[in-house]
C-alpha cells in the first residue's frame, strides 16, 4: 500500500503554475466529490501503463471500474507480440467479496489469466472499493509472482486519491518499484 506520505510527496507538484499560491502540502488536482468519473488516479494509472502491452491489465474491483475507460482509447504500441490491450480483464467483485474480502477472487483471477493469456506480466490495479476493503493486493500478487515466475506487480491508484496526474505518478512509482 502506498503510504500517506508518498502521497503527499507525489501531490507535491511545484511545476503547475497554480501551485504557487497553495499551503505547503496541498497538492493540484484534489479530487472533488462527485467528480471522481474519467478523470481519477485509476484512469491515470491505466493510461501511462498501457504501452506495456505484453502485460494484462487486472483491474481488481466491479465491472463498472471497468467499463469506465477500457474501451475509450486505443493505445498504441511497437509492441510486435501479443497485445493484451485490447481486452478488459477484472476480478468483477461483488457484494459478498466486499463483506468477506476480494483476495481469493483476486487469485483465481490471476490463476485464470495466467493458464489461459500466458502474459509476460500482469499489472493489478486497486480502485476505490477494493482499496477501501483493505484487500492485500500486495501479497497477493507477490504470491502470484513467486508461483507463476512473472512479475505481478500492485497499482495502488484508488480514484478517491486524486486526479489523473497523481495515478500517473502512482503508475510510475509500481513500475520502478517491481520492474526496475
Amino acid at each position: 500500500m502506498v503510504s500517506r506520505s508518498k502521497i503527499k510527496e507525489l501531490m507535491n507538484e511545484s511545476a503547475c503554475s497554480h501551485s504557487k499560491d497553495k499551503k505547503a502540502g496541498e497538492g493540484c488536482d484534489m479530487p472533488k466529490p462527485g467528480m471522481a468519473a474519467g478523470g481519477c488516479a485509476f484512469d491515470g494509472a491505466q493510461i501511462s501503463l498501457f504501452p506495456y502491452a505484453d502485460a494484462v491489465h487486472l483491474v481488481h474491483g466491479p465491472q463498472t471500474c471497468l467499463g469506465a475507460s477500457w474501451e475509450t482509447r486505443e493505445t498504441l504500441s511497437s509492441y510486435k507480440g501479443r497485445n493484451h490491450t485490447v481486452m478488459g480483464f477484472t476480478t468483477g467483485i461483488t457484494t459478498n467479496d466486499v463483506i468477506f474480502g476480494g483476495d481469493k477472487r483476486l487469485d483465481a483471477s490471476l490463476d485464470y489469466i495466467v493458464k489461459h493469456y500466458a502474459p509476460e506480466a500482469v499489472f493489478v490495479y486497486s480502485t476505490c472499493v477494493t482499496a477501501m476493503v483493505g484487500d492485500d493486493i500486495d501479497m497477493t500478487c507477490k504470491l502470484a509472482s513467486q508461483k507463476y515466475d512473472i512479475p505481478v506487480v500492485p497499482v495502488h491508484a484508488p480514484g478517491f486519491v486524486g486526479g489523473k496526474n497523481l495515478g500517473s505518478r502512482l503508475a510510475g512509482e509500481a513500475v520502478l518499484e517491481h520492474l526496475i
